[in-house]
């Protein structure tokens, strides 16, 4: 019983991580119809700046932490401003927003060479004990922060007149034009939450996945595309829930599976809980059915 109990805390961190990593996808793709793939850039752009202003600037960690964020976001924003927004083909944005994680990762990297820089996060390796169950220092501190940052995130979109403005847009973007809400803010805005959230996942997965902040980082952004897909791609609910499936059923592939199924095993359970649930709901748990008409 305490294995399973441990192993539930581990899968619920891992789940919250997906589901910051997920929303930083689902508000562009909510606000604006694009699935933005420059996340991965604003994921390791993050980490190496929390890593500059927490080592190189002297500052403590979470103000570094929350400083490389909203730098982060303020990048984003230049970013859908100066190239994204002059881009009116969905699938041609998708195919630029590409193009930049491809672009800006080797910049980063150049700028703050190395192999593996430690992040030296507060936490370390100190673990817990709750009721006899070991739960590592970062995952106490990372789920009610995230917790957090997700309570924010929803009272934000359903309780300010810029969430009603995002909320408005991706119902009918025509609509709320007329009404006066400017989708050029709302694209803004989207993009800044999108870069914040990126920022703050890269920081996380420096800490959580081993090997500090490095070259590559951006690519594990792309471990929340299943959840996206399996949540629906333009409902921050189903990033929430769908991160947390994932996130628990993976880490109970990583302690039931055997060895002899191979190491990788786990990193294709999300995958496969991805397809089963698109077999029974092709728009995902919380996907709206698209309607076309001839």
């Amino acid at each position: 019983m305490t294995d399973f109990l441990q192993t539930l805390v581990s899968g619920i961190a891992l789940g919250c991580l997906y589901a910051v990593l997920a929303l930083g996808f689902v508000v562009v793709a909510r606000a604006s119809g694009i699935l933005n793939l420059a996340q991965g850039s604003f994921v390791i752009l993050g980490a190496y700046l929390a890593y500059a202003l927490i080592h190189q600037a002297g500052l403590p960690f979470w103000v570094g932490v929350v400083i490389a964020m909203a730098a982060v976001a303020v990048f984003a924003v230049l970013l859908e401003a100066l190239v994204v927004h002059r881009v009116t083909d969905h699938f041609a944005a998708l195919l630029v927003t590409f193009g930049i994680t491809i672009a800006v990762a080797p910049i980063v990297t150049a700028i703050w060479p190395g192999d593996s820089l430690n992040l030296d996060d507060p936490w370390a390796l100190e673990v817990i004990r709750v009721a006899g169950i070991g739960i590592t220092a970062r995952d106490a501190t990372l789920i009610p922060i995230t917790a957090v940052l997700l309570l924010a995130f929803f009272l934000f979109f359903r309780f300010t007149r810029i969430g009603l403005s995002l909320r408005a847009t991706a119902i009918d973007s025509e609509a709320a034009m007329a009404q006066g809400v400017s989708t050029r803010f709302v694209f803004g805005i989207s993009w800044g939450i999108a870069g914040a959230l990126g920022a703050f996942g890269g920081v996380v997965l420096s800490t959580t996945v081993g090997g500090g902040v490095r070259p590559g980082l951006e690519v594990y952004a792309f471990l929340a595309l299943p959840v996206i897909i399996l949540g629906g791609l333009e409902s921050p609910l189903g990033a929430v829930v769908g991160g947390l499936i994932i996130g628990v059923v993976q880490q109970f592939a990583v302690s039931l599976v055997p060895e002899s199924w191979g190491s990788g095993f786990a990193d294709v359970v999300p995958y496969l809980v991805m397809l089963v649930i698109l077999l029974i709901r092709p728009a995902g748990l919380f996907g709206r059915k698209e309607i076309r008409r001839a």
